[in-house]
């Protein structure tokens, strides 16, 4: 019985609830061409069929990513 309690409880602590960070969406304008000319620069491109994801880092090491959606849509946010 106390096996079980103890497996009950080790169990509760390793799968507890997580939260997500929160993330800061940049205004509908922002896109990266406009984040290139405020200094920012791009680290990493990675796309997929659907979707082209551009990271970019500022000098203060603010991260930003941007999503281009093949309807040329784009999404930038700050982790």
């Amino acid at each position: 019985m106390k096996v079980i309690v103890r497996i009950a409880l080790c169990l509760a602590l390793i799968t507890g609830a997580a939260s997500a960070a929160e993330v800061e969406r940049l205004p509908n304008e922002t896109t990266v061409n406009f984040l290139v000319e405020k200094g920012y620069d791009i680290v990493s491109v990675s796309g997929s069929d659907y979707m082209i994801t551009y990271t970019l880092v500022n000098f203060n090491r603010e991260v930003v990513t941007c999503r281009v959606g093949s309807d040329d849509k784009v999404l930038c946010f700050k982790p």
